[in-house]
């Protein structure tokens, strides 16, 4: 019998846990470990860190070389977020050069959203992007979420489904397996807790869920690792 790993989009966390795999969000400039099978990582420049426009720009050339590495397979966290103190403008600018930057390397964008998702459908109309954008930290209504997934995003789920009230936890209900990720982000606990949770929101086996978020995984980074 096959014993699928979990898989955890977005972390932080620099441990890795036996039976894991990982993408480790990293700034522009961080060191990047050795690859060991199983740890992959993302760079990219948050809406928080936005600053001057010759700043960014150094930052984002820091982005591509980091890019070149074949175990950094995402470009994010980047995105909108209206309650940053940065200004808007420059993390539109910032965000679209890193959609293209995405679409250069042929690597899926992960997307930091507060409050500017009609920016981002915008931004995604305009770009007819090839790779994957995925929403992570995901938090949004039933209906936001059926219109952005007719658009073909792509949804991370984390410590929000635990809250019986957030609207995460209804769009997570209604979303098709293949649209579906998780992640820990800042989380303290383990990604199994996470998926222990969405297979029981989804009322199916832990196992089936490890399956669908591997074979989604694998769908849209083409790597391979032992299972």
């Amino acid at each position: 019998m096959i014993l699928f790993p979990f898989i955890d989009i977005h972390t932080h966390k620099t441990g890795i846990d036996d039976g894991t795999v990982t993408v480790r969000n990293l700034l522009p400039g961080d060191a990047i470990p050795t690859f060991n099978g199983k740890n992959f990582y993302s760079i990219g420049l948050h809406p928080w860190k936005i600053g001057s426009e010759k700043e960014d720009n150094e930052r984002m050339l820091m982005m591509e070389d980091a890019l070149e590495f074949d175990h950094v397979i995402f470009v994010g966290e980047c995105g909108l977020d209206k309650l940053a103190e940065t200004g808007f403008d420059e993390q539109m600018r910032a965000f679209n050069a890193q959609a293209f930057m995405a679409e250069e390397y042929q690597k899926p964008l992960i997307i930091h959203c507060v409050k500017a998702w009609n920016e981002v459908v915008e931004l995604h109309k305009k770009n007819k992007p090839s790779v994957p954008w995925i929403f992570h930290g995901y938090n949004g209504s039933v209906e936001l979420t059926q219109q952005l997934s007719e658009r073909n995003f792509l949804f991370s789920f984390g410590q929000m489904l635990f809250r019986e009230t957030a609207k995460a936890v209804d769009s997570f209900k209604i979303l098709p397996l293949e649209k579906i990720f998780f992640e820990t982000d800042e989380y303290e606990e383990n990604i199994e807790i996470i998926f222990q949770k969405g297979a029981a929101l989804k009322d199916i086996p832990v196992e089936d869920i490890k399956v669908a978020v591997w074979e989604n995984f694998n769908r849209i980074e083409n790597v391979s690792f032992s299972v």
